[in-house]
């Protein structure tokens, strides 16, 4: 490991993409889809709704906004405004939370079905061969 000239350097150094500004050789941009857009457009509205920009600052940032394809060209549109309260996460950790809950709840709802269907047909299988008739006879013996 001694000629890796990377081995035992800060993680930013080793992972790509992992990025700590003007820290990282790794200083590219990463492009973003759709979602990261509709994101910055929902950001966009709530700052113009709360007065922190003009009609005309919101409209070219929405335009920039949706032509943008790099996290970069994000960044700067949001760079003067203040980021979103993170309250809205929390919501979405109980919502996670019932989510797992439900899914227990329908999980020991089916294993509960599952058991009882066992063992009403382990019950109805000895009742049939205890108590069937036995065969009749062929006829012609």
């Amino acid at each position: 490991m001694a000629h890796d000239l990377d081995a035992g350097g800060p993680r930013e150094q080793l992972v790509p993409g992992w990025r700590v500004p003007r820290h990282t050789r790794y200083d590219y941009d990463l492009r973003i889809g759709d979602a990261e857009r509709d994101a910055a457009l929902a950001q966009l509205r709530d700052h113009f709704v709360a007065g922190r920009l003009t009609f005309d600052e919101f409209t070219e940032r929405i335009g920039a906004a949706l032509v943008a394809t790099t996290q970069r060209q994000i960044d700067a549109l949001m760079a003067d405004l203040p980021r979103p309260p993170r309250a809205a996460g929390a919501g979405r950790d109980k919502q996670s939370a019932d989510t797992d809950a439900s899914r227990f709840l329908v999980f020991a709802l089916l294993l509960f079905a599952l058991a009882t269907w066992v063992l009403i047909m382990a019950w109805m299988s000895r009742h049939a061969y205890w108590n069937a008739p036995p065969y009749p006879p062929i006829p012609g013996k």
